[in-house]
């Protein structure tokens, strides 16, 4: 069956959320990464089969939604976007699953535990999520990281777009925006400012382990065992925090999972589902 555009969703700030549907059963969301766009799980849902009613958003600020009326500090910054994604979960009306990849991750464990009575599970895929790091004290990688990434946001904000070039390169490996063709490239610098308001935002979080407490349904943290340290780390800090929470790698696979191993990918998000 194919994709189904939803009418889009007015948030109370007044920016409109863009969402698509496809399929029909259990609702599972399906939130994308910085930069990005609902499209980007294309790939993913080709693997999906039938019996679930997929719904891909576009955040606010990327695809067909409307960036967010009013500008947030960075602590608050990832809680406005998840409040997106909260507003498509109540517009179904039933609980389902929700799947998060990258910064889409963290917006959808924000959801996710603001709207824990909806979730039937959740499925976080490298996400950026640093505040786990602090909550288990893991302070070493959480001073690596953070050292890299304020200097990324510090040198976007300076006027360098270029420097994306260094985000990928760290999530995707050495030379890897070098080997993406021009247009790709020229979308990457051109979101740079986008891309670096979001890493601010998930330096920023102070959502409680009290507030994840909260999560009690399945939280299933996948990575890729070629990805960097940070990630199977803060993987295994997050599990030991939310209350039903496991880990699984997805052999030879980088943060861009969605695209290398779109069917190992699938295969979690149907585990999740069964």
């Amino acid at each position: 069956m194919g994709d189904s555009t939803m009418p889009d969703l007015t948030l109370p700030s007044g920016a409109t959320v863009a969402y698509s549907e496809t399929g029909r059963g259990t609702p599972v969301i399906l939130v994308h990464g910085s930069p990005g766009e609902g499209r980007s799980w294309s790939r993913v849902m080709r693997h999906l089969g039938d019996g679930l009613r997929v719904v891909t958003i576009d955040l606010p600020g990327y695809g067909r939604s409307t960036p967010l009326r009013h500008a947030t500090e960075p602590a608050a910054h990832t809680r406005a976007m998840a409040d997106a994604v909260g507003a498509v979960m109540q517009a179904y009306g039933e609980p389902g699953f929700i799947c998060g990849h990258s910064y889409g991750g963290n917006v959808a464990l924000h959801a996710a535990a603001a709207h824990a009575d909806r979730i039937r599970g959740c499925l976080l895929l490298e996400p950026v999520f640093f505040r786990a790091l602090a909550l288990n004290g893991d302070t070493a990688t959480l001073q690596s990281a953070t050292a890299y990434f304020s200097g990324y946001v510090a040198r976007v904000r300076a006027g360098e777009p270029e420097v994306i070039r260094h985000m990928v390169d760290f999530w995707f490996g050495d030379g890897a925006y070098a080997r993406l063709p021009p247009p790709v490239q020229q979308f990457l610098a051109a979101a740079a400012g986008s891309n670096a308001r979001d890493v601010a935002g998930s330096m920023a979080e102070t959502v409680s382990r009290e507030a994840l407490a909260a999560l009690t349904a399945p939280v299933v943290i996948g990575y890729g065992s070629a990805s960097p340290a940070v990630v199977p780390a803060i993987a295994r800090a997050l599990a030991a925090i939310v209350p039903n929470g496991r880990i699984e790698a997805i052999d030879r696979a980088t943060h861009g999972m969605l695209d290398s191993h779109p069917e190992q990918v699938a295969g979690l998000i149907r585990q999740l589902c069964a």
